[in-house]
């Protein structure tokens, strides 16, 4: 794989995690709005990384 090709792979996946993330954490805060905002940040990292790796290893192998 080349390294332009490889940049811009990870960068759709960042940009996908993101987009994904974001959305779970939105929806979590309408489900249960009463939490504490550290709680949905917890919820938007976990969901981040989880998804970031998981297509990480779905484009790159």
């Amino acid at each position: 794989m080349e390294p332009e090709e490889r940049r811009q792979k990870i960068r759709k996946s960042v940009v996908a995690s993101v987009a994904t993330s974001s959305v779970l954490a939105l929806l979590t805060f309408f489900v249960m709005p009463e939490m504490k905002p550290a709680f949905y940040g917890l919820i938007w990292f976990g969901t981040f990384f989880v998804w970031w790796i998981w297509t990480m290893m779905a484009t790159h192998y």
